[in-house]
């Protein structure tokens, strides 16, 4: 939720994208502790056009986190649009791999993780603006297919979290806990493909 901009000047689209890259880069490479003054000067702008469009650090670290959630179901959905339902399904899980496998992402879940107990509004930010919205998006993807009468779903929620927890399986833990590679083994597409086909084989109409 970004705060209004001055009376009078509308917002420019191109400076709120580049402080929200920049934030979602640096947020990701050196975690909560980077600076709205590093932000700002890696996006071009002054610390003062930061604060016109986002009233806190708290707001701007959950605008950042959306907007990755936003890049990964947009990826989806217009896969979607010409692709068949397993190849999207397919599509979104490999996006979603590559995201939560990240060692940047890995990272930063490590730090949130940590500090929860201290800093729980922090750690609620990330959840609900990250894979808490990756989940609903998908579970409104799900009941929009159902509507076309391509899958039968009594509750989409519930089949959006059973699809993601397929394709994570022990991948995203052993990540966080430096276990192994996270799943990047050659097989991992065959992998998501199994998942989806299993997701499929229950709610596929």
């Amino acid at each position: 939720m970004t705060a209004a901009v001055k009376r009078g000047r509308r917002p420019d689209p191109a400076k709120n994208a580049a402080i929200l890259d920049a934030a979602h880069a640096l947020f990701l490479e050196h975690g909560y502790s980077v600076s709205i003054d590093d932000i700002a000067a890696t996006a071009g702008v002054s610390k003062q056009t930061v604060y016109a469009r986002f009233a806190s650090k708290e707001e701007l670290f959950e605008a950042a986190v959306r907007s990755g959630a936003d890049e990964l179901m947009g990826a989806m959905f217009k896969a979607s649009q010409h692709a068949s339902l397993a190849e999207a399904l397919t599509e979104l899980g490999l996006r979603y791999q590559d995201i939560i496998l990240d060692p940047r992402r890995v990272s930063m879940q490590r730090l949130l993780i940590a500090q929860a107990q201290q800093f729980p509004d922090l750690a609620r930010r990330f959840f609900e603006n990250g894979p808490g919205y990756v989940h609903q998006r998908l579970a409104e993807y799900l009941e929009t297919e159902c509507k076309k009468g391509r899958l039968e779903i009594d509750d989409p929620a519930e089949a959006a979290q059973q699809f993601l927890g397929l394709v994570k399986g022990a991948d995203q833990l052993a990540a966080l806990l430096a276990a192994d590679d996270g799943g990047k083994a050659r097989g991992r597409k065959e992998k998501i493909k199994r998942a989806v086909d299993a997701f499929l084989k229950i709610y596929r109409t």
